[in-house]
């Protein structure tokens, strides 16, 4: 009888073990370096969210020097940079807008955070907001965000409220914490169950989070609260986040959206229809 409580024991311990250790290594971004820089000329800028420095480029526009432009402001998601970004920056500038890139907490050259999370990712484009209407050579009332993945889930969770931008447009954005920890333990070849509810909890504990708070992170209460017009995008072969996040979001709530078809997490951009849809959501809502 001792032997199997001790046992049981035994495997409790280390089975707690395991869930914390994977709840910090997954709230842990993996830090990929700024290994390129804008091809077009830009600034290097620095701002607050927090008490952390986050480390961006500020890209002005080509248009009169003399005018303020509108600005479109470009959110990474987890485990990226500000750099793997770049890709969506030819067709925005040379539309005629003013570009900021940046790294949000604990990522690329931004000051690190014990336990980042979505929360954090919403904060992070809020004080880019702030950030960009002190620029001189942007208009503050024509802002909008492109975002991807994570940096989308955040960006949707800022609209709720009135942040200053008047469009929003989501690329390859999860919808649910459950989608988020499944692509996290599919890494590992671990079932979502037990593990993805208890790394949950402990991930928002870790954070400061607590229970009564989470309903702040239903995506879709935010959108059906938008306070500012937003555009789905998703590609119906992305392997990481899969579109059937799109499938769950537009079967509760009606909103513009787009499927491509362009292969793996990071490249919808490489559709013709993106961009198709892209500049003119943009040229609607902030010309």
């Amino acid at each position: 009888m001792y032997i199997w409580i001790i046992s049981t024991l035994m495997f409790l311990v280390a089975f707690a073990g395991l869930v914390w250790k994977l709840a910090v290594v997954s709230q842990t971004p993996r830090k990929t370096a700024i290994d390129t820089k804008p091809d077009i000329p830009f600034e290097q800028v620095s701002f607050q969210s927090g008490t952390e420095k986050m480390a961006g480029w500020f890209i002005p526009a080509k248009t009169n020097q003399h005018e303020k432009s509108p600005l479109i402001i470009l959110v990474h998601g987890w485990g990226s940079n500000r750099a793997k970004m770049k890709r969506y920056v030819k067709p925005i500038f040379e539309a005629g807008y003013a570009l900021l890139l940046f790294d949000v907490r604990s990522h690329g050259e931004s000051e690190e955070i014990n336990a980042p999370t979505v929360k954090t990712f919403r904060d992070d484009v809020l004080a880019a907001v702030q950030y960009a209407k002190t620029k001189k050579e942007v208009d503050p009332e024509r802002i909008g965000i492109l975002a991807h993945s994570f940096g989308g889930f955040g960006s949707i969770l800022a609209n709720k409220n009135d942040i200053g931008v008047q469009a929003i447009v989501s690329d390859s954005s999860p919808a649910q914490i459950s989608t988020i920890m499944k692509a996290a333990l599919n890494k590992y070849k671990l079932p979502y169950f037990p593990f993805g509810p208890l790394i949950s909890k402990i991930m928002f504990v870790r954070a400061g989070i607590q229970s009564k708070e989470l309903k702040e992170f239903d995506v879709l209460h935010a959108l059906r609260e938008r306070k500012s017009p937003v555009l789905l995008i998703h590609s119906k072969r992305d392997d990481y986040v899969p579109s059937t996040e799109l499938d769950f979001i537009i079967e509760n709530v009606d909103l513009p959206h787009l499927y491509v078809d362009s292969k793996g997490h990071r490249s919808s951009e490489s559709d013709p229809q993106f961009w198709q849809h892209v500049l003119p959501f943009f040229k609607q809502h902030l010309e």
